[in-house]
């Protein structure tokens, strides 16, 4: 069974024990409001929590019958059973999470009030009742409406990198990075189109991709490739090794960007000559399956030919190699990998990710001392079918003088 499905069974019972919890306070909310059965109610949210799991269940079953490869989920194409099973999996459990939190609260609340003689009376059961539903709607809504926009549209994200000792020739030298396109079976034309159109629409003298050019297996390469290979910059294409271009084909995808002008750099360094002056960009290899040790990376560094600009390209942004960019004096850090999260939770405000246990650069503009880091939330998608408060996008970068 591949990885991403046994993530989904290894998730659901937590996610099912959430569920059991603000499955019974909605239902106590709705026979509290409502003056319904609550034999009925508890039947009701029970057939919708059923349905909303069909995804975790169809994967167990499939599997334990001995019909695994024959999963809707491995054909090229949107499925039926994806509208019915696979996005109402991935809506209900965002909205789980996002209301757990303040159902909690809400209960501590209801412990204080009991104790506080003056608010005996109160009809605090009817008031928290009308708040769980609150809550409920609310996030229902806005959890669906957020993760289609996140997930279907593509913005364009700006950031101006000032650079100590830029020759006047660089002053304002614009480079567009884009990551982790990972074409695959959720990725439509339309995705592909405002990617290219926002790839224009920045218009960087230099392009810069970090790594998954798809999700899994061979079958979408042709296609993401035919992709890739039109989108042009004046001054050169280049790009490094991602996870699942690893996993995929790690010596077809960089030799079929290459064909078609791309330069790979793979542990490699590639000079460009631009007004009299030179551009550096040296692109690692940190993958899962290929991680480069501390003492290889600082001697990479090391014999890195001099330049007047020095632009460090890699697809995981591992502390120690953004640590070995600034002592070895480069001017910029381009990352992805980490999708921005992908999904991202905001209980009372503070952003939740788990790839915040695993990156302490996880999305946008950061300055690791001086020397700026930027890590993009990419375009698709890992696991998940959608993104949620972490929008796929383009990256532009204008340079400028310190």
């Amino acid at each position: 069974m591949p990885w991403y499905l046994q993530m989904h069974l290894r998730i659901f019972p937590f996610l099912l024990i959430a569920y059991l919890y603000t499955g019974w306070r909605v239902s106590r909310s709705l026979a509290t409001l409502f003056a319904l059965p609550a034999g009925r109610v508890r039947a009701g949210v029970g057939l919708v929590v059923l349905c909303l799991n069909l995804l975790p269940l169809l994967i167990f079953f499939t599997y334990r019958g001995g019909r695994g490869e024959q999963l809707y989920l491995f054909r090229p194409q949107l499925q039926t059973l994806d509208y019915l099973a696979t996005f109402p999996f991935w809506i209900g459990l965002i909205v789980v999470v996002e209301i757990l939190p303040y159902f909690l609260a809400l209960d501590l609340a209801g412990g204080v009030i009991r104790l506080l003689p003056t608010l005996k009376n109160w009809e605090w059961s009817r008031w928290k009742a009308g708040l769980h539903l609150a809550i409920l709607a609310f996030f229902t809504v806005y959890v669906g409406i957020r993760s289609f926009l996140d997930t279907s549209r593509v913005r364009l994200e700006t950031y101006r990198v000032e650079a100590a000792q830029l020759p006047p020739s660089m002053e304002n030298l614009t480079l567009t990075f884009i990551s982790d396109v990972q074409v695959d079976r959720y990725t439509g034309e339309n995705k592909l189109k405002r990617l290219e159109e926002k790839v224009r629409q920045a218009g960087g003298d230099l392009l810069l991709f970090g790594g998954d050019m798809v999700t899994s297996g061979e079958q979408f390469n042709a296609r993401a490739q035919g992709f890739m290979c039109e989108l042009a910059a004046p001054l050169g294409r280049i790009a490094c090794m991602g996870d699942h271009d690893y996993w995929s084909n790690s010596r077809s995808i960089p030799e079929g960007l290459r064909r078609c002008g791309w330069t790979f750099l793979q542990d490699r360094h590639h000079l460009i000559e631009y007004k009299g002056s030179k551009i550096l960009i040296t692109g690692v290899t940190h993958i899962y399956s290929q991680r480069i040790p501390p003492a290889r990376l600082k001697k990479l560094l090391a014999e890195a030919p001099a330049a007047d600009l020095k632009i460090f390209l890699i697809h995981q942004p591992s502390d120690h190699a953004i640590r070995a960019a600034r002592e070895y004096g480069y001017h910029l850090v381009l990352a992805g990998h980490t999708h921005g999260g992908q999904i991202v939770f905001r209980p009372f405000g503070i952003p939740l990710a788990p790839t915040r246990f695993e990156n302490r650069f996880y999305s946008g503009f950061y300055h690791y001392r001086d020397l700026p880091v930027i890590v993009t939330n990419g375009v698709g998608l890992t696991l998940a079918p959608l993104r949620y408060q972490a929008p796929a996008e383009v990256v532009k970068v204008t340079l400028a003088r310190k």
